[in-house]
């Protein structure tokens, strides 16, 4: 059972390797989306970055995770996918500017702090092609989490908590705050919601905030 569904610490990979297939919500838009060269910050053992390169896209996927990494790598060798694994702390990371028709931020801003979320965010903008698409998955306020690290934990910032087992900050979402981050962009679908997550462990839940915006074409 997940350390979030048991009531004891919020589990930090929840989100972003729960399943092999990738995010439903970024699936359904990605007919609108062009194809051309994707990133994939917080890519985990690649489940959103293995199912972009099988569908007409390059990949650049970064992760803090050594394992991670190398198991995506070699699932990119043995599939002949252009994904390119690099590992990177995402708070370090320098991108090119104007690269990619696509930026994937899915379920790792929860673990940054504030400063970072901003820069991270601003990276990933900074990267897209003019008309690019950037889509961004959180654990929102709703999320049992939430509940859990109020009753716990030092609250470090406004809805961030440290999380001394695991040694790491766990901050939760309002929509305002995700809407704010992606502002300057045009909003093309925003989802809230509070979803049963079959991916780990025993069936529990997660609250979510995800959407899909896209960079304003020159």
């Amino acid at each position: 059972m997940s350390d979030t569904a048991s009531g004891t610490d919020p589990d930090p990979q929840a989100g972003r390797q729960k399943r092999a297939i990738p995010d439903l919500f970024l699936l359904q838009y990605l007919p609108i989306i062009p194809r051309g060269v994707a990133l994939d910050l917080g890519a985990g053992n690649g489940r959103n970055s293995i199912f972009l390169a099988e569908h007409g896209f390059e990949v650049d996927a970064f992760d803090r995770g050594t394992e991670s990494v190398a198991e995506l790598m070699t699932a990119a060798r043995e599939r002949n996918l252009p994904i390119r694994a690099i590992r990177n702390e995402v708070t370090t990371l320098t991108i090119l500017p104007k690269r990619y028709s696509l930026a994937v931020i899915a379920w790792v801003l929860m673990f940054l702090r504030r400063g970072e979320r901003d820069g991270v965010v601003k990276m990933a903008i900074r990267g897209l092609l003019p008309g690019g698409f950037i889509y961004l998955g959180v654990f929102s306020t709703h999320d049992p989490g939430y509940a859990l690290c109020k009753e716990k934990f030092e609250e470090i910032e406004e809805r961030t908590f440290f999380v001394p087992k695991r040694k790491m900050t766990m901050h939760y979402f309002i929509p305002e705050e995700v809407k704010a981050l992606l502002g300057g962009l045009e909003e093309i679908a925003f989802k809230e919601g509070y979803e049963m997550d079959i991916g780990h462990g025993e069936p529990h839940h997660h609250g979510r905030i995800e959407v899909i915006a896209r960079l304003p074409k020159e």
